[in-house]
């Protein structure tokens, strides 16, 4: 077995980098709204409408059905992630190198959610929910490569901060649209609004950015089995196998909560109208996530420490849903709302900074920041196999389910311990 390696403290900061200008806030705000992309496609689309399309679909095999398809579109996801950032890092388009790949990736969501919109059977819901994941993951994942190619040392801590959150900001915005805009028994209604959004944040981005093409010669030639072990040589560097899998555990148990809060509220507290009582959930979250990773990112940068908030946070989101297993009514959701939202948002306000600084090559960045990428979509698909097998293994027990969801974060805070690049 190769022995795993560490990486050289100056990837983070090659000269280059240390000399770029700062990015005007039009740049980074249009930047934001298209990473917001991964949000309002994947986590309203997780946490609100697909759970309800599975209902309307198969009522009796909900859990079935949603865990399917869930699990697929996930794979789906994986797979293209890396992939798609590895031929940007290739590409030498007169266009540009990252630019071509947000174009063709927002065209394919925006297909995929169009044709959810319209599904009434399992396997057209289950190819749009393909086209969906492939096309967000797409842009989500050359776009976050824009942060150690474009922004300056001197803003990348901060913007790393809001790049970390905004697909978990995009998430609760369409909640709140989908349920103050649309009839949530009428679900393409929701899905068109997602994708006519998500359309226009990455045009507006698209409209910014300049993306000078790179030459041939800046480009290594190409070699089948080159490019195919380049998927794999990174984990041999130790402390991006920790972080990876520490993202993995973290997002497992971001996952299992979003995924089934809306059969939580509905099953096990019996809300009148779950939707409305998800996006409220979400909006508390989100809100208190929001301050606590601006929080982070502005301390950690002051204290010069990443590793403690990451930990620290990890450990707020079991405490959480700790709350959630043990005190099943109102105010156990909404504490748990604060207190995971707390914690989630001092992890993710660290979470891509210190992603950035582990990444072992400075020329292959969007294939490797597609593969941290791939812990997401990872716990995309572990998430609904174990929820759907807890939950009917053990009679509904959401209990049990979010028990198994704090464990997940205490192996984050374990597994971010050892990281020895990283402060």
């Amino acid at each position: 077995m190769a022995e795993l390696v560490t990486p050289e403290p100056s990837i983070e900061a090659p000269a280059a980098e240390a000399t770029m200008p700062n990015k005007s806030w039009l740049y980074l705000l249009c930047l934001s709204l298209s990473v917001m992309v991964g949000g309002l496609s994947s986590v309203c689309i997780k946490q609100l409408l697909l759970p309800i399309q599975a209902v309307q679909i198969a009522p009796l095999d909900k859990n079935t059905v949603l865990t399917l398809v869930a699990s697929i579109g996930a794979g789906a996801g994986l797979i293209a992630l890396p992939l798609v950032g590895a031929l940007s890092d290739r590409t030498v388009l007169r266009s540009g190198r990252r630019r071509p790949w947000i174009a063709l990736g927002i065209a394919v969501a925006v297909g995929g959610m169009c044709l959810m919109a319209f599904a009434h059977s399992i396997p057209l819901l289950l190819i749009g929910e393909i086209g969906a994941q492939t096309g967000v993951v797409a842009v989500l994942t050359v776009t976050t490569a824009l942060l150690p190619d474009q922004i300056p040392l001197s803003q990348r801590r901060f913007v790393a901060a809001y790049v970390g959150m905004a697909p978990n900001v995009g998430g609760v915005i369409g909640l709140v649209l989908v349920s103050l805009l649309t009839d949530t028994r009428v679900i393409s209604q929701g899905y068109v609004l997602m994708a006519a959004l998500s359309l226009v944040c990455v045009m507006l981005f698209l409209a910014v950015l300049e993306d000078p093409p790179v030459s041939h010669e800046e480009v290594p030639s190409f070699h089948l089995k080159s490019f195919l072990v380049s998927f794999v040589s990174p984990l041999r560097v130790r402390d991006f196998t920790l972080t990876l899998l520490s993202r993995c555990f973290a997002y497992l148990a971001f996952t299992i909560l979003g995924t089934y809060t809306l059969f939580y509220v509905q099953d096990a507290l019996h809300a009148i109208n779950p939707a409305t009582s998800v996006a409220n959930f979400q909006l508390l979250s989100t809100t208190v996530l929001l301050a606590c990773a601006l929080f982070a990112g502005w301390l950690s940068r002051r204290v010069n420490r990443l590793k403690p908030f990451a930990i620290g946070g990890a450990m707020g989101m079991a405490i959480g849903l700790g709350v959630m297993a043990l005190i099943p009514n109102w105010t156990g959701l909404f504490l748990t709302a604060i207190l995971f939202g707390a914690g989630f948002g001092l992890f993710l306000g660290v979470d891509m900074a210190l992603a950035v600084r582990v990444l072992p090559s400075a020329q292959a960045r969007a294939k490797d920041l597609g593969i941290m990428y791939d812990a997401i979509y990872l716990s995309l698909i572990i998430s609904p196999i174990i929820g759907g097998g807890l939950l009917n293994l053990f009679q509904n027990s959401f209990a049990l389910l979010f028990a198994v969801a704090a464990l997940s974060s205490i192996l984050t805070s374990l597994l971010i311990l050892p990281i020895k690049t990283v402060r």
